[in-house]
This record gives structure tokens, C-alpha cells and sequence, in this order.
């Protein structure tokens, strides 16, 4: 359980079946790694102060919160999804995903399909009248290709490089004016399946009560030759052209009951209307008491189904490359030491219950019923148990960490580090993986070692010459008249006992 994202209002958009807005996969529990929105001022304890995200967002573990206070509750909604001669509307409202207190009434997302490789997006953020916030930021992910920047008329835009052509996106507000727009590429921390996303933020002023953006994201086979907007409190009128088509669309915004229509989209010479008798009606869920431990008590139910079906699949498979790879990565993200010996024992046990099974089979004349062996080794439960210890060590942490400072701003909410080392109380540094520790300090101590053992080769070799050369003093040079020899002998004597004395000092620190 628990396994959700901050990604109420989220889409992606793949024309030809190339992902140009992808999700950001499995990563940390963070709303900026989704294709939503964030705000600033925060009005709450946020993971990236000044911007707040969506209340299920969670900072230090990677299953997000779902089960208490306002994230129990946190729900979006998907408000109509017509598809009308080929042209597809859908808008959805998230305002419920985000934290009451900072005085939403409206975080409004309309997407068009214009055509399969032509996709109009439309934001509209509507204020309370005392609403604290001052901007808002939108992300767009990919988690193939880096984003890269390009602007035409002043129209800021983005794009990304695919084997048949540019994949782009251009954006404004409703007043016409376009944001520059920052670009990142942000890795994940390990123990994630990937490696991490690209992504484009587009951060604009907001204004009360209403402020809204438009997106074009444009396939290689479209060619955009004009984008403009305008309108007003209701209405909202984006005018594209193509080198072979013409598009006017007219969103209606307003909640307004008048209004008989959520847009009106006319194609060339079509029109196509998308009414609201269209639109999904949701009904209210009763609210049920202790829901927590409701939805705990049936996942206990249906833990063991899902543990016979795994033992069925053991049971029958056989030792084949894709099943073993696919078991050596479950158990190396589970933190499981050992892999190849825990894979061995998953096969001879499957292999020695098929053979088992053979026989029975043969003893039994027309039997179709046959009991799964008990041993054969659970990977989803050890990966639970694994993941489960992980999540207490890091609460443990937590509570032992110093407390974040929450004036500390973030200047640019692109930059994610991945964090080697933890701060504790006593202002030392501990290691962030028992395993990296490990790796530091064996060659760490290899190292002292050769460099003892190439000092006491040298100290040897340093000590037979000096006696060699005092030998020739006493021998040779003392019958010499030479005073020139024998000065050199003196200074060459005098700089050998300096490096017998240094490494006599060295050697004395390493231990040797």
C-alpha cells in the first residue's frame, strides 16, 4: 500500500508513440517529479520552502503519504473526456490535491487534442481573496532526452532531439507574454530502479483573481507558423495555424452555470462543440470511520493470494536468462546480499518441485489438483521485510537529525542532490551506506600497506649505500689527496643521512 504520487492534474503525450511528456517514473515522492503544479510562498512545512506541492508529497521516504490528516483526503478530479471527430477534450481540477490554507478556489487544466501530433494545454489558477500566493510553477518531464531551449517572436519554447525530428513546446499567458523557462537533469538517490528525469519549469507571476498559460507541444511533422491568446474572467480564445490547418479554440473557464459548453473548437471550417452534458458526474463517497486500518485488514486478506500465485509462477518456471535477470534485480533493489546464491536456491528448489510434481502426476491417473511447496522462497516478502527495516533505520535517523531550517530558501528548485552523508547532533559526519564504509576503509587500509612495504625496500637499499660509500671513505679516498673528492663524498654522506632521517620519520608514522 502506499504506493502513489503527487500527480493529481498530471499527463503525458506520446504522438507517433514517441514519449515527448513522459512521467518521472519511479523516484522520490516529491511533486515536482510530476507534470503538476507547485506554489510559492509555502503556507506549511514543505520539502523545497518557499514551494509547497501536493499534500501527499513526502520528504523522506519512498512511499508517499495517504493514510492521515489532509492526504486521507486529497483527491483530483477528472470534471469531462469527450472525443469528438477527432479532436479529444479533457479537463480535469486538482485544487483538491493542494493544502487549503493556500486559498485556492481553481487549479483548472484543460487539455485539446487538435490533431495527433498537435496537443493544446490550459492552465487556470483561480485566487481566494486572501490568498498568500505570488507565483506558480509548472514541470514537464522527460526521462529519456534533456530538454533544450529555443524561442521564436519572443515565444519562449523547448524542445527535444528524436531520431525523426524536433519534438517541441511553446508557451504564454493570457496576456500574451512568455516566460524564459529553466532546464534540468536531476538524478535520483540510489535505491531507485532509475536512473532520473529532464525537465523544463516554467515559473510565472500569478495574478488575482485569475491567471492562466497555454502549452503547445508540437510533433516533427507539424509545422506551427502563429500561436496568440486572449481573453477574459470567462472565456479564454487561442488562435493556431499550421502550414495545412487552422485552429481557433474557445474554453469557457468559468464556473458560471449560463454557460452551456466547456469549449468550442472550429478546424478549417468544422465545428466541433464539447457541451457540458459530457461531463463525468461524481458522487460523494461516504466517509468511513478508522478507513486505516480498514484498507491495512484487506491487503492482510489479500497478501496470501497474491503469495500462492507467486509460488504457482515458481513452481513452473524453468531456468531461463529473463527470469533470472529479473529476479537478480528484484532481490539487488531489496538490499539483499548474496544474489547469485539466493537465485541458485530459488531455481534448484523450483526445478526439484516440478520433478516432484512429474512424479505425482504419473502415480495419479487423471489428477489435476497438486500442493505447492512451502519452501520455495518468497522474493516479494523478503523484499518487503528488507524495505520495511530500511524505512524504521531511516525514521530512527530522522528523529535523531537536527531539525530543517525553513528560512533556509531554495534558489533554484532544480537542484537535487543526491545526499552521501547525514549530519547528526554531535556535528560529525556519518556515512550514508554501510556498504560504501566498507569499500572506503579496505582501501583506504590497502593503501598505508603498500606504501609501508615500498619505504622498508627503500630504508634498505638507502642503508647498504651509505656503508658502501663509508667503506670507500675509510679505503679509497683516504689515501686520495684529492680535496675536491672528497668534499663531494661529504655532501653526498650528508644528504643521505637526511633521507635516512626522513625515512626513518615516515616510516615511524605508518607504522612500519
Amino acid at each position: 500500500g502506499g504506493h502513489e504520487h503527487p500527480d493529481q492534474n498530471s499527463f503525458t503525450f506520446a504522438p507517433n508513440g514517441v514519449p515527448f511528456i513522459t512521467e518521472a517514473l519511479y523516484g522520490p515522492k516529491y511533486t515536482f517529479f510530476n507534470n503538476v503544479l507547485m506554489f510559492s510562498p509555502a503556507v506549511s512545512k514543505s520539502c523545497f520552502s518557499p514551494w509547497e506541492g501536493q499534500v501527499t508529497e513526502d520528504c523522506s521516504s519512498k512511499w508517499s503519504k495517504y493514510k492521515h490528516d489532509l492526504a486521507a483526503s486529497c483527491q483530483g478530479r477528472v470534471v469531462a473526456a469527450v472525443e469528438k471527430n477527432g479532436v479529444v477534450f479533457i479537463r480535469g481540477e486538482g485544487v483538491g490535491a493542494y493544502n487549503p490554507q493556500l486559498n485556492l478556489k481553481n487549479v483548472q487544466r484543460n487539455l485539446i487534442l487538435l490533431h495527433p501530433q498537435l496537443l493544446l494545454l490550459v492552465d487556470q489558477i483561480h485566487l481566494g481573496e486572501e490568498s498568500p500566493l505570488e507565483t506558480a510553477a509548472s514541470f514537464f518531464h522527460n526521462v529519456d532526452f534533456p530538454f533544450e531551449e529555443t524561442v521564436v517572436d519572443g515565444v519562449h519554447g523547448a524542445f527535444i532531439r528524436q531520431r525523426d525530428g524536433l519534438y517541441k513546446m511553446y508557451w504564454m499567458d493570457d496576456t500574451g507574454y512568455s516566460e524564459k523557462a529553466t532546464f534540468a537533469s536531476v538524478m535520483y538517490p540510489r535505491g531507485y530502479p532509475y536512473n532520473g528525469t529532464n525537465y523544463v519549469n516554467v515559473t510565472m507571476h500569478l495574478r488575482s483573481p485569475i491567471t492562466r498559460a497555454a502549452y503547445l507541444f508540437i510533433g516533427p511533422s507539424v509545422d506551427v507558423q502563429s500561436f496568440s491568446i486572449h481573453g477574459d474572467s470567462q472565456q479564454l480564445d487561442v488562435f493556431i495555424a499550421t502550414s495545412e490547418h487552422a485552429y481557433a479554440t474557445y474554453l469557457w473557464t468559468g464556473e458560471t452555470t449560463g454557460q452551456s459548453a466547456f469549449a468550442q473548437v472550429i478546424a478549417d471550417r468544422q465545428k466541433i462543440l464539447f457541451d457540458r452534458s459530457s461531463a463525468i458526474k461524481s458522487t460523494t463517497v461516504p466517509e468511513v470511520k478508522d478507513y486505516a486500518a480498514i484498507v491495512e485488514q484487506n491487503l492482510q486478506h489479500f497478501k496470501p493470494v497474491f503469495q500462492l500465485l507467486e509460488k504457482q509462477i515458481l513452481s513452473r518456471v524453468r531456468n531461463t536468462a529473463s527470469f533470472r535477470k529479473t529476479a537478480e534485480r528484484l532481490l539487488r533493489f531489496s538490499d539483499k546480499r548474496q544474489t547469485e546464491e539466493a537465485i541458485d536456491r530459488i531455481f534448484a528448489i523450483s526445478q526439484q518441485q516440478q520433478q516432484k510434481q512429474s512424479k505425482s502426476k504419473k502415480n495419479r491417473r487423471g489428477g489435476k489438483h497438486y500442493k505447492f511447496v512451502d519452501a520455495v522462497p518468497d522474493i516479494f516478502a523478503q523484499i518487503e521485510v528488507n524495505e520495511k527495516k530500511i524505512r524504521q533505520k531511516a525514521q530512527i535517523l530522522a528523529q535523531k537529525e537536527l531539525p530543517i531550517d525553513e528560512d533556509e530558501e531554495m534558489k533554484d528548485l532544480l537542484d537535487f542532490a543526491d545526499v552521501t552523508y547525514e549530519k547528526h547532533k554531535n556535528g560529525g559526519l556519518m556515512k550514508g551506506r554501510v556498504g560504501q564504509a566498507r569499500m572506503v576503509t579496505t582501501t583506504h587500509s590497502k593503501a598505508p600497506s603498500l606504501s609501508a612495504s615500498y619505504t622498508r625496500l627503500f630504508l634498505i637499499l638507502n642503508i647498504a649505500i651509505f656503508f658502501v660509500m663509508l667503506a670507500m671513505q675509510l679505503t679509497y679516498f683516504q689515501r686520495a689527496q684529492s680535496l675536491h673528492g672528497q668534499r663531494c663524498l661529504y655532501a653526498v654522506l650528508l644528504i643521505d643521512s637526511c633521507i635516512l632521517l626522513w625515512l626513518y620519520s615516515s616510516c615511524s608514522q605508518s607504522q612500519c
